[in-house]
């Protein structure tokens, strides 16, 4: 048994070597056909990165040019044809202005080779070519054309509108010589271009943002409605009026508006508009104001607040008009006043409309220098126990000591230096119409007795209403050289 078994394991033994060897045979077989492909890889692969390391690749283009698989010097033999001689037509009208292209590219055997690996490459321009070619094209002369106008904001039967922009047909050749430079360099190899094409075109179109803006900026600015609350009376102000004040990009110019308050003020305001007067004769009779009696709108305040009110978001908006003067003082004077009538001689006071003094008076030497002039005048101040000093018109001085003195306001607020005054010292000439003729006629004042000039002073204030009539110095000598207003019939 122990032999038969000894036999088996052996024959079993003999058998798997032979199994092993075959295996072995099959796989070398197999073997020898990989090494040698990839051997042959290896070889292409090495010849390939040899052979392209001096041509280009099989996708490879210059400019658009197909250079696959050329060598640089072929390369720049083929891309020579870039440089053929083509001419740019330019189409005026009937007539046709034609340009030859220079050499555009600067094509090199070494610059192809820095640039064998590239698939794509952008052949460099010569410079020299772009300086000859606007050479070229501004030496292109063209009929001056009419500009083109940007779109606008313009006033149109009373309304802000935007005009629409207008092409005219000057030709912006900046625009033309840098769409040949941009064809010639893509080499687009169609150089025709008709000159309408190359209009200077508007800056501004009528699309534009901005100018959108500023239109509804501008609408919202003159559909306001601002009213004036000029001590009493209202003033709304129209459209037109806030347009006015306003430029096409809806800014306010604040002269424009101070302009228009101060032709309201002309208006409204009391300083400026006649002093109706019924003296004690019953005759009504219309005067010049001397700028000082009454009130007038605060021009400068009034502006800031008027702009200010443009300016804001408000739709809606009243203005109380800050006012300067005494609001109290009527145009109508016919209350608190001194009346002086030159051809009796004669000066009354009222308070409240009720006559509390009537006296005699000397007036001015009868000279037109020294006149007691005529006109609607103001007190400007009042003062006691003082010396008025001058010089008369012959030369001789005076010094005169009073006790009451009131001078005047006078029109366009000239201080006259006249004024009235007591002088007791006349007073056996008071009540003689002539005095004024004489050498006790004064230099312009109005010499009162001084128990009137007491009670007149007492009752009067600044700013009390003082009006002078009468024709007394009609033929007198000398020239005025005080304002004089004879007044007109009311």
């Amino acid at each position: 048994m122990e032999n038969e078994e000894s036999v088996s394991r052996s024959t079993k033994n003999a058998k798997g070597s032979k199994n092993k060897n075959q295996s072995s045979k099959k796989k070398k077989k197999w073997l020898v056909p990989i090494v040698g492909v990839l051997i042959l890889l290896a070889l292409v692969f090495t010849g390939g990165l040899v052979y392209f390391q001096s041509h280009f690749f099989i996708t490879a283009k210059a400019n658009g040019v197909d250079i696959s698989l050329l060598s640089a010097k072929d390369a720049k033999s083929k891309l020579e044809e870039l440089n053929k001689s083509e001419a740019v037509v330019i189409k005026v009208n009937d007539k046709e202005e034609k340009i030859e292209l220079p050499k555009k590219y600067e094509i090199s055997e070494e610059y192809l080779k820095q640039n064998i690996g590239d698939r794509s490459i952008k052949l460099p321009v010569n410079e020299e070519y772009k300086t000859e070619l606007k050479n070229k094209l501004n030496e292109l002369s063209f009929e001056e054309g009419t500009p083109s106008q940007d779109a606008r904001i313009e006033k149109v039967d009373g309304n802000y509108q935007i005009i629409p922009e207008q092409t005219g047909t000057a030709v912006d050749k900046e625009a033309l010589m840098n769409q040949v430079l941009k064809d010639v360099e893509a080499n687009k190899g169609n150089y025709v271009y008709d000159i309408k094409e190359f209009y200077q075109k508007p800056a501004v179109t009528k699309e534009d943002k901005g100018l959108q803006e500023k239109l509804t900026l501008l609408s919202k600015k003159e559909n306001k409605a601002i009213t004036l609350d000029i001590n009493g009376e209202k003033l709304t102000l129209t459209k037109e009026e806030l347009q006015s004040f306003m430029d096409t990009s809806g800014n306010v110019d604040d002269n424009k508006v101070y302009a228009w308050v101060e032709q309201t003020n002309q208006k409204y305001g009391s300083i400026f508009k006649p002093i109706i007067f019924k003296n004690v004769h019953g005759v009504t009779t219309k005067y010049k104001n001397n700028g000082g009696y009454g009130w007038d709108i605060n021009m400068p305040q009034t502006r800031d607040l008027l702009v200010q009110a443009i300016n804001s978001d408000k739709e809606t908006e009243t203005i109380t008009v800050p006012i300067d003067g005494d609001v109290t003082q009527s145009s109508t004077v016919n209350k608190d006043y001194v009346e002086i009538d030159l051809n009796d001689q004669k000066m009354y006071f009222f308070k409240d409309g009720v006559k509390v003094v009537e006296t005699d008076v000397i007036t001015g030497r009868y000279n037109k220098g020294t006149a007691t002039v005529p006109g609607f005048h103001t007190i400007l101040y009042k003062d006691t126990d003082t010396k008025l000093e001058g010089e008369m018109l012959d030369g001789s001085s005076y010094s005169v000591p009073v006790k009451y003195w009131m001078p005047l306001k006078s029109f366009g607020g000239v201080v006259t230096q006249i004024g009235i005054h007591d002088a007791d010292y006349k007073a056996e000439y008071f009540g003689n119409k002539e005095a004024y003729k004489t050498n006790f006629g004064s230099n312009g004042c109005i010499n009162t007795p001084g128990a009137a000039a007491a009670q007149i002073f007492n009752g009067a204030y600044a700013g009390m209403p003082v009006i002078i009539y009468g024709h007394i110095y009609d033929d007198a000598p000398g020239e005025f050289d005080k304002p004089v207003d004879y007044g007109e019939p009311a």
